[in-house]
């Protein structure tokens, strides 16, 4: 007659390799990993640049359109200044032209005068960051297709990883079939409360005997139990199934 405890110690170390494969699927490969960080760091990038694009081309055309009004309003003020009457008239439209001049040459800018203005930063801020978003771009896509093509590795991975576990679990459910059901049922509550394992096994020392999981020493009477092995018998110290061994 086999005895159930065997059975069930052989049943924990299928359970064991189950949990192994569960650990394993969920293990993100270090080069996947490190890809999915390049990645985001060059999107977050790509942000960024674009962020910026935008507040710049947002200033160029607000400096822009204040060029295009200035010029109208210096056309008309040139235009009042012809067909004015007086010389205080004309001195007045001249004194405007002059300060509509020098907002112009602010924003417009003056060669003769170097004068940089606002537009022209501007405009060469917008062609440089232009020119960074398109390498980055490319860089983004090469990266994306990398990552795309170590994510399908990698479930390719975890997939076969699946087909092993449904494979070792259904001969795990066979051998647990054999086993007395509460004996099972108990096995299996302490292994999830204990996070792996819920039978250890009873190990003689110089002065007695111990639980292997938790290294405590048992008390005599308990491993007596133990050896008469007629009823199931718990560690006092982790709660663990004990087992003589074979």
């Amino acid at each position: 007659m086999s005895d159930p405890l065997a059975e069930l110690n052989r049943l924990q170390e299928r359970d064991l390799e189950l949990d192994h494969i569960r650990e394993d699927q969920s293990r993100i490969p270090e080069e996947l990993g490190q890809a999915r960080v390049h990645t985001k760091a060059l999107e977050n990038q790509l942000g960024g640049l674009q962020d910026q694009l935008r507040e710049v081309r947002m200033a160029y055309h607000k400096a822009d359109l204040e060029l295009q009004d200035l010029k109208g309003k210096y056309a008309k003020a040139k235009q009042a200044q012809s067909q004015a009457q007086s010389t205080k008239e004309q001195t007045q439209y001249g004194e405007q032209m002059r300060q509509l001049e020098d907002r112009i040459e602010e924003i417009e800018g003056n060669d003769k005068k170097k004068i940089v203005g606002e537009i022209m930063p501007l405009m060469e801020q917008m062609d440089a960051l232009e020119k960074q978003i398109e390498g980055l771009k490319a860089s983004l896509e090469e990266a994306r297709t990398r990552l795309d093509h170590l994510e399908a590795a990698n479930q390719q991975r975890v997939d076969d990883l699946e087909a092993t576990h449904q494979s070792k679990k259904a001969a795990r459910d066979q051998l647990a079939a054999i086993i007395p059901a509460p004996v099972v049922k108990e096995y299996e509550s302490i292994r999830k409360a204990r996070k792996g394992t819920g039978l250890a096994k009873m190990a003689k020392t110089s002065n007695g005997y111990r639980c292997t999981a938790c290294n405590v020493q048992l008390p005599m009477h308990v491993a007596q139990q133990i050896h008469q092995a007629n009823k199931v018998v718990r560690c006092p110290s982790c709660g663990r199934i004990l087992w003589k061994g074979e």
